[in-house]
């Protein structure tokens, strides 16, 4: 047999021992995983396909699910129903008895009696091996002989698993048996299961998020290279030797997931100074924060979890900027609402062919008499049609459109009513329209100050 081949069925041969071990109670999947040391997948699709072959049984108590190696019956009373394809020869290799397996697996003509015929005037295909016929030759001389091979038949590209044994009996003469077992399923279940192995290592390995896996009493039992970076360690012996809990700064956070048993997303902080003082030897200091993905990893053979996993990923920076951002949007507001001057802050639609009021400060809301709630989003000329004017609308699309600036001549929003007001247009970042609004009213009817009624656009 091949490496490959034989690891699987070393595998296979740990498991039933185990099992063996444990007949009297049984073995849940998590059971067999943690006696071999191999992920609860992998011992999940081991005892599917030992299962699917009669090698193992599976009794339900509840939720749970036991598994157990199976009790073999003597070979007369099953040698029929055994899925295995079966002959047995003579030691001149004709063939004393077949089951049905065997005709079927062989597509061999059912009502055709075998009984005394010479294996190999069957003329059947893999019998025709000559690896396969040696083999069966040197077994009948009494000679040294593999007991196992891999055969694929060519025609249909199925793959078998060939077994052979001499038997020997005080009642009868020696004889052969061959055992024909079709491992294609088997074969494309393995590679698939090796590549899911495989894949799942490299996630594990490649993702930039930390991954740690943990019992409910805190133990550490996996951690991914990049939870090490993120917490400033080097190897898992460090991070192994102490608790979860002591890596968080609210261990009573993680506790009350635990009994809750849920997937949950939360935030979770780091100190790195206390990780030291705790034994933990992290090259980082200060505290750190983490979004954090908590999820229970729930056995195969149901009831509560056992362990758990988090996800988690470095959000300090992010968290830093947030609070500067609300900072500096609440310096904005206070200055926007507090300014002396009005200040109105217009959005353009239909490039810039229209424009709403997207906010109005309240000093703007004084002067134009009208409530912030009941201008913003319409549109300009919809309140004050009087503004359309086709002079004003260049001067405004101009500011607009080369992002310059421009002091507008006094205005009134409605004709012979209202305020005059002195605005100064100009651009923000935001490819929005602010306006300083200054109220000149009293300056034009005194003639007091820089303006004059030559002054008046309007």
């Amino acid at each position: 047999m091949t490496d490959f081949a034989t690891g699987y069925q070393e595998q296979f041969g740990r498991i039933l021992d185990l099992l063996q071990e444990h007949a009297t109670t049984g073995m849940s999947v998590t059971a067999v995983a943690r006696g071999l040391g191999i992920t609860r997948i992998s011992a999940a699709k081991y005892l599917e396909l030992l299962a699917a072959n009669g090698d193992v049984c599976m009794e339900r108590f509840g939720q749970k699910k036991l598994y157990r190696r199976s009790q073999r019956l003597p070979l007369p009373e099953v040698f029929d129903r055994l899925p295995n394809a079966l002959v047995i020869l003579d030691t001149d290799l004709q063939i004393l008895m077949v089951n049905g397996s065997f005709v079927a697996t062989l597509n061999i003509q059912p009502s055709r009696n075998l009984v005394g015929v010479p294996l190999f005037d069957l003329d059947l295909p893999l019998f025709s091996e000559p690896s396969v016929r040696r083999n069966i030759e040197r077994l009948s001389r009494s000679e040294t002989y593999l007991d196992q091979m891999q055969i694929i038949d060519e025609r249909t590209d199925r793959i078998f698993l060939v077994d052979f044994a001499p038997i020997v009996s005080p009642a009868s003469r020696p004889g052969i048996m061959v055992s024909l077992r079709d491992m294609t399923a088997l074969k494309k279940t393995e590679i698939a299961l090796k590549n899911s192995e495989r894949k799942i290592a490299t996630l594990f390995e490649t993702v930039p998020s930390g991954i740690i896996v943990f019992s409910a009493d805190g133990t550490i039992l996996d951690a991914n290279p990049a939870s090490l970076r993120i917490l400033g360690l080097r190897t898992f012996e460090q991070m192994s030797a102490a608790s979860i809990f002591v890596l968080a700064c609210s261990p009573g956070t993680l506790e009350s997931l635990i009994r809750a048993g849920r997937v949950a997303e939360i935030e979770l902080a780091c100190d790195f100074d206390r990780m030291r003082r705790e034994g933990i030897a992290s090259i980082k200091s200060g505290v750190a924060y983490f979004n954090v993905v908590f999820t229970p990893i729930r056995p195969d053979s149901g009831g509560p979890p056992d362990e758990f996993a988090i996800l988690f990923k470095d959000i300090t920076r992010d968290r830093r900027e947030r609070k500067v951002l609300t900072f500096n949007e609440t310096r904005y507001r206070s200055l926007f609402e507090n300014a002396c001057n009005g200040v109105i802050i217009y959005g353009s639609s239909r490039d810039g062919d229209e424009f709403v009021f997207n906010d109005i400060n309240r000093v703007a809301e004084e002067i134009l008499g009208i409530k912030k709630e009941d201008l913003v989003g319409r549109r300009v000329w919809e309140v004050f049609p009087d503004l359309a004017e086709p002079e004003l609308l260049e001067i405004v699309q101009r500011v607009f459109s080369r992002e310059s600036s421009v002091f507008l001549p006094p205005l009134q929003y409605q004709k012979g009513h209202g305020a005059w007001i002195w605005h100064y247009l100009f651009k923000l970042p935001s490819g929005e329209l602010a306006s300083i609004m200054i109220d000149v009213s009293e300056e034009l009817r005194t003639g007091n100050g820089s303006l004059s009624g030559a002054d008046i656009h309007r």
